[in-house]
């Protein structure tokens, strides 16, 4: 069960390499720092957003990447989803209730929040959302900028959550984040890599039932 829950978070989680990827990230200084906190303010306010993404799910047995293509789906009061429609067509919801798993035919495999344990899959909410204060609670956010490039790596201050996501990086241009990769070694990692993207999008009420809960 734990590996089946590691693979799936890691699935929740490219464009070419940012020149910023090459810079050294340093520690984001709290609430005070004038040089950051605005572009999380500004990445923050989105609106519900849609992306087409194509995911790389590395693995040590495999000297190619599995790849997977999809649309994701971020709502600020519903969660995020990712609807895969390639190799197969299936849904992951990610929510403050946990982890949702619905498969094509609309069976569904739901992995609940424990109460008692740091929870992997809502800890990812606050990167997504960039939510600063819940952020600061949860991670060590290291940052780095060349030009309009951006990157910000989350470190989990939990013991276990690092044993469980690693780490994490965000990379983006402007007001608009391009690329995320979850890393839990040098062997094993997710990219997953962003596209075309809508801001301001309004779901429908059937895209809400389909791809959220």
């Amino acid at each position: 069960m734990k590996r089946f829950i590691i693979i799936c978070l890691l699935a929740v989680l490219a464009l070419p390499a940012f020149a910023v990827l090459e810079l050294g990230p340093q520690l984001v200084a709290g609430n005070n720092d004038a040089e950051w906190l605005p572009l999380f303010a500004e990445l923050g306010a989105r609106r519900a957003v849609s992306s087409e993404f194509t995911e790389h799910r590395w693995f040590p047995f495999k000297k190619i990447p599995v790849v997977l293509k999809g649309v994701m789906r971020l709502s600020p009061g519903l969660g995020m989803s990712l609807g895969y429609v390639e190799p197969e067509k299936r849904v992951i919801i990610i929510d403050p209730r946990g982890l949702l798993l619905r498969d094509a035919s609309g069976r569904q495999r739901e992995i609940p929040v424990d109460p008692n344990a740091p929870a992997a899959s809502t800890a990812l909410l606050p990167i997504l959302n960039f939510d600063w204060q819940k952020l600061d609670q949860a991670f060590q956010v290291y940052a780095a900028r060349e030009g309009s490039d951006w990157r910000l790596d989350f470190v989990p201050r939990d013991p276990q959550l690092a044993s469980t996501l690693g780490r994490i990086t965000a990379l983006g241009n402007g007001n608009m984040m391009r690329q995320l990769e979850f890393r839990r070694s040098a062997m094993q990692r997710v990219e997953i890599f962003i596209g075309e993207t809508r801001q301001g999008v309004e779901f429908t009420p059937e895209e809400n039932k389909a791809y959220f809960r």
